[in-house]
């Protein structure tokens, strides 16, 4: 009876683990699809190579990221081609998505990335002074909003944009 109970209490043990241990994608409604860009994520290049990636909460960030006074949307996507990870930024004033990661390389840390999957948390982080991170470089001066994107409990940085391009400054380790 005793062993019984700890092959039970071992196996449970261990599903516990593994199902802590995954990130769960949610399959993201288009009802929940901000109405500027469903027309762009469901038609179009972007929805034959693209799909929207639920994994993150919340699923879009919402921001001036170009700072042109249009408000412009990021999501979490996957690559249809590889199934790997990035953003797509939406920049209204260009109607159209800029794609980070996802099988498109992206500069973070001094090296270029296609898969952003390590990301794990995100948030807006608003135009404002931002503190030096841990690069030899003096911070950025935002244009607009930016995205404080990271790895739980270890690394984060901002992605920003530059007047040209989307770029990544190493906040922290």
């Amino acid at each position: 009876m005793q062993l019984m109970k700890r092959k039970v209490f071992l196996v449970a043990a261990l599903l516990f683990v593994f199902c802590s241990s995954r990130s769960w994608a949610q399959e993201v409604e288009v009802e929940n699809v901000p109405n500027e860009i469903v027309e762009a994520v469901e038609l179009g290049q972007f929805a034959q190579s693209y799909t929207l990636d639920g994994s993150l909460n919340p699923f879009y960030l919402r921001g001036d990221f170009d700072n042109d006074g249009k408000i412009d949307y990021a999501v979490r996507i996957k690559s249809k081609a590889n199934n790997t990870s990035g953003i797509a930024i939406w920049l209204s004033s260009l109607h159209k998505f800029v794609v980070l990661g996802a099988g498109t390389p992206f500069k973070v840390s001094g090296s270029a990335v296609s898969n952003l999957d390590f990301l794990n948390t995100w948030q807006v982080y608003g135009k404002r002074r931002v503190e030096r991170g841990v690069e030899s470089e003096p911070p950025p001066r935002l244009i607009g909003d930016a995205i404080l994107a990271g790895k739980r409990e270890s690394a984060s940085g901002l992605i920003y944009w530059n007047g040209k391009s989307f770029v990544w400054y190493q906040q922290g380790d």
